[in-house]
C-alpha cells in the first residue's frame, strides 16, 4: 500500500505541474514534496525500532520481508531525522506561501519576496533548532552541570511550544486567507470556483498532517553516559489509535480529492473557453451574415429611396404624399444606419493597446448618458489609487457604454440605479456593473452574448450590443461574466489584464 501511495503522490505532483499555469504551482508542488519526504523518512526512521513492526505495519502496510530489509538497511539516522524535519517544515512553509501567492492582492505583489524571505528564515531557524548535531552539541556542552542542563531543557521546551504554535498559525492563517479571498470575490464566478476547489483540495491532506504528524518536527536525539552512544527517541505514536491502519487508504483518498478538484477546475475552465469559442464562432458567422445581408438589402433600399425621391419631385404640391414619402426615405436612412452599425460592431476589431487608467473608459461611457433624459441614477465608485490596464480605450469605452445602455433600456421608464465598482484581483483589473432592474431569466443568461438574441422587443434593437462587448473584452485577453436574478438585479463582471508595475 505504501508504494501505491507514493505512486499517487508522484503522479499528483506531475498532474499539478501540468494543469496549473500560475505562480502558485511551485509552492503547491513543494507542499506535496514536503509531505512525501516526511512520510518516507518517518517510515525509515521507524525501521530503526524493530519492535515497532505491529504499529508500523498498520500505519504503512509493510510485509515482513520488506520490514526486515529496512531494519537491516544501513540508513544514517541523523540524515533520516533531518529529512523528516525538513519535510515537515517545508510542508508548513509551502502551505502558507501557497495561500499567500494564491490570494495576494496585486498592490502588494512586489513585497511578497520579503514575506517569503521572512518565512524562509523562520524555517531555517526551526530546522537548525531540531538538527541532531546541533542538539547533541548543546547537550554535551550543558551536561557538565545540572543547572546548564536544566536551562537547555527549558530552552528546548519553549522552542517546541513556539515552533508548534508557529506551524499551527501557518495553517490557520492560510485558511483565513482562502476564506476571506472567497468572500471578497464571491461575485466573480471563475475566481470564486477556483478558490473553493483549492480549499477543498487542501482539507484532506491537512487532516492527515494533523492526525499523524501533529507533534512534528521533534528532537529525536539524547546524549547518554557514553558520548559514543546516542539514545534515539521513539516517535509519539499512540498505541490505542487503531485508526492508523486506515492511514494508507486515507492518504490515497486525500490525493484523489486533490486530483479531482484540480481536474474539476480545469474542466470548468475548459468549458468557459469552449463557451467563448462557440460565442466567437456565432459572432463571426453573424458578421458574415450581416455582410451578405448588407450587400443584398442595400440595393433594395437604394431602389426604394430612389423611387421615393422621384415621387417627391412628381408630387411636390401634394403635402400628404410628401409627408408619407418623407417617412419612407427616413425609414430607409434608419435602416442604412442600423445595418452599418451592426456591420461595424461585428467586424474584425483592430485594437490599439496601451497602458490606460481603468476609470477613463468608464467615465467616457457614463458621460454619454448625461445629455440624455433618463431616470436612471449612475453611481461610479472610484478607487483612491489609479489602476492601470492594457486596453484600447475607445473600444473598451464603447463596450462599457453598450452594457450601460442595455441596463438603461431594461429598466425602462421606471428608472433605477446602476453602480460601477472597480477593484483588482490577481493579475486582473475588475469592473463590476450592477443594476436593480428586472433581471434576466436563468434560461436566457447563457444566450445574451449570442448575436441577434434580445429579451427586449424593439425594431431598433438588433441584439448585437452585448456580442460586441464580448468580442472586445475577449480580444483584450480579458473575461466577461454575467449573473442575474429575475426581478432583482443583473451584474456584469469585466476582467482586464493589469499593467505589471515594478
Amino acid at each position: 500500500m505504501i508504494f501505491l501511495c507514493l505512486i499517487f503522490m508522484v503522479f499528483l505532483i506531475f498532474f499539478i505541474y501540468k494543469n496549473l499555469s500560475s505562480r502558485s504551482v511551485f509552492f503547491l508542488c513543494a507542499l506535496t514534496i514536503g509531505w512525501i519526504m516526511a512520510y518516507i523518512s518517518f517510515t525509515l526512521y521507524l525501521s530503526k525500532f524493530n519492535y515497532y513492526y505491529n504499529i508500523a505495519n498498520q500505519f504503512i502496510d509493510l510485509g515482513p520481508g520488506t520490514w526486515s530489509r529496512l531494519v537491516l538497511g544501513n540508513f544514517d539516522t541523523h540524515t533520516l531525522i533531518r529529512l523528516f524535519n525538513l519535510g515537515i517544515i517545508l510542508f508548513y512553509f509551502s502551505y502558507l506561501s501557497f495561500s499567500i501567492s494564491f490570494t495576494n492582492n496585486f498592490k502588494i505583489r512586489t513585497k511578497l519576496r520579503y514575506i517569503y524571505l521572512a518565512l524562509g528564515i523562520v524555517g531555517i531557524i526551526q530546522f537548525l533548532f531540531y538538527d541532531p548535531s546541533v542538539n547533541l552539541y548543546l547537550q554535551t556542552l550543558t551536561s557538565e552541570t545540572e543547572l546548564l542542563m536544566k536551562q537547555y531543557q527549558q530552552f528546548s521546551r519553549i522552542g517546541d511550544i513556539f515552533f508548534q504554535a508557529v506551524n499551527y498559525a501557518y495553517l490557520i492563517l492560510s485558511f483565513v486567507l482562502f476564506v476571506s479571498h472567497y468572500i471578497r470575490y464571491y461575485k466573480l464566478r471563475s475566481i470564486r470556483e477556483h478558490t473553493l476547489y483549492m480549499m477543498i483540495s487542501l482539507l484532506p491532506i491537512t487532516f492527515l498532517q494533523l492526525f499523524v504528524f501533529y507533534w512534528a518536527p521533534s528532537n529525536f536525539v539524547k546524549t547518554t553516559f557514553s558520548k559514543s552512544f546516542i539514545n534515539y527517541s521513539q516517535p509519539p505514536i499512540n498505541l490505542f489509535l487503531l485508526e492508523y491502519r486506515f492511514f494508507p487508504f486515507l492518504a490515497i483518498a486525500a490525493i484523489g480529492v486533490m486530483l479531482y478538484n484540480i481536474y474539476k477546475y480545469k474542466t470548468n475552465e475548459a468549458r468557459y473557453s469552449n463557451s467563448n469559442i462557440i460565442t466567437k464562432k456565432k459572432i463571426d458567422t453573424a458578421s458574415l451574415g450581416i455582410r451578405a445581408f448588407t450587400h443584398a438589402i442595400k440595393n433594395h433600399l437604394l431602389a426604394i429611396r430612389s423611387e421615393a425621391e422621384y415621387l417627391q419631385e412628381k408630387f411636390a404640391d401634394d403635402e400628404e404624399a410628401l409627408y408619407s414619402l418623407k417617412l419612407i426615405t427616413d425609414s430607409c436612412e434608419h435602416s442604412f444606419q442600423s445595418i452599418n452599425q451592426a456591420n461595424e460592431k461585428l467586424k474584425h476589431i483592430t485594437l490599439n493597446i496601451k497602458s490606460v487608467p481603468i476609470d477613463h473608459p468608464i467615465e467616457k461611457a457614463i458621460q454619454r448618458f448625461h445629455s440624455m433624459q433618463s431616470d436612471v441614477d449612475f453611481q461610479f465608485e472610484k478607487l483612491e489609487s489609479s489602476i492601470l490596464v492594457y486596453i484600447d480605450e475607445e473600444e473598451t469605452s464603447e463596450a462599457i457604454y453598450n452594457i450601460l445602455k442595455n441596463s438603461v433600456e431594461a429598466m425602462g421608464s421606471k428608472g433605477g440605479r446602476i453602480t460601477v465598482h472597480l477593484n483588482t484581483v490577481d493579475q486582473w483589473g475588475t469592473i463590476t456593473i450592477r443594476d436593480n432592474g428586472p433581471g434576466i431569466a436563468a434560461e436566457n443568461v447563457d444566450e445574451i452574448f449570442t448575436p441577434f438574441f434580445s429579451t427586449k422587443p424593439s425594431i431598433t434593437n438588433w441584439g448585437i450590443g452585448l456580442s460586441f462587448c464580448h468580442k472586445v473584452i475577449t480580444a483584450h485577453g480579458g473575461k466577461i461574466e454575467v449573473t442575474s436574478e429575475l426581478g432583482k438585479f443583473t451584474q456584469f463582471d469585466i476582467l482586464l489584464p493589469l499593467v505589471k508595475r515594478g
